[in-house]
């Protein structure tokens, strides 16, 4: 596995945002993470010829390809440039990563994420989490914070489509919870980064759960699990942690 190869199966975890402002500023931060790596030369990034924008080398060309590869370079470099991540003074010359950029590197991603759970068992849990995932500037939201009335099962939905990740809480009964299983369900549906939290003696392999879909299951399993091995504060806050470790916070 090469260094780009392991540099994107890393940025991998992190999903694309949606809206303009946030998918670059991301792509910003990636881009002068690649350069401080050496993966590329913050000169030799994108150039603008007469045929439109193009990667200058390749594993410029490779990284834009298998990550973002949906996207219009044109746009993409205009918005760069917009958004002063790169300078081009000249207009012969390469645009070059600002010092704006490689200030994002020790920024964390302020993300959107649905926190599900089941409130008889891990109504606290939710509530930790939230706390902790402010505080790091991310953005976390639970369904207590839905507004009575209106559609709730679309509410629910929709928010669950527009947030990056999805964390489930995952209790010893939770998934006897059929509105618990449907929001896994939609978040698989809309492609969502899924994070499993096991806590209170949750054990997939219960014969409990034989009736639930084999997608779920495999959305949840223990590989992709945080686990909360010891049920005590210190074991919930060494979860926590991991969890956190998870968008690149160090806690």
């Amino acid at each position: 596995m090469t260094e780009l190869d392991k540099y994107l199966e890393e940025r991998s975890k992190f999903p694309i945002p949606a809206g303009d402002t946030a998918w670059v500023k991301l792509l910003a931060k990636e881009l002068a993470i690649g350069s401080s790596r050496n993966l590329w030369s913050p000169q030799h990034i994108l150039m603008s010829m007469a045929g439109g924008a193009s990667a200058v080398d390749n594993n410029v060309r490779d990284y834009f390809h298998r990550r973002w590869n949906d996207y219009d370079l044109n746009h993409i470099l205009d918005l760069l440039l917009v958004n002063e991540y790169f300078i081009k003074k000249e207009s012969n010359q390469l645009p070059t990563l600002t010092l704006k950029a490689f200030e994002l590197i020790d920024e964390t991603e302020p993300y959107n994420i649905f926190i599900s759970y089941k409130r008889s068992e891990s109504s606290a849990l939710a509530l930790l989490c939230v706390c902790r995932l402010k505080a790091e500037n991310l953005a976390p939201f639970v369904d207590m914070a839905l507004e009575a009335g209106g559609n709730w099962h679309a509410d629910l939905e929709e928010r669950i489509r527009e947030n990056d990740y999805f964390i489930i809480l995952l209790g010893k009964d939770t998934l006897s919870s059929s509105m618990t299983v449907k929001e896994i369900k939609w978040a698989l549906q809309y492609g969502k980064t899924i994070i499993p939290i096991w806590h209170s003696e949750f054990d997939l392999n219960s014969d409990e759960w034989k009736d639930v879909d084999e997608s779920v299951k495999d959305a949840i399993q223990q590989t992709n699990a945080i686990r909360v091995t010891d049920e005590s504060a210190s074991g919930y806050n060494i979860a926590i942690v991991e969890l956190l470790n998870r968008f690149g916070v160090t806690p």
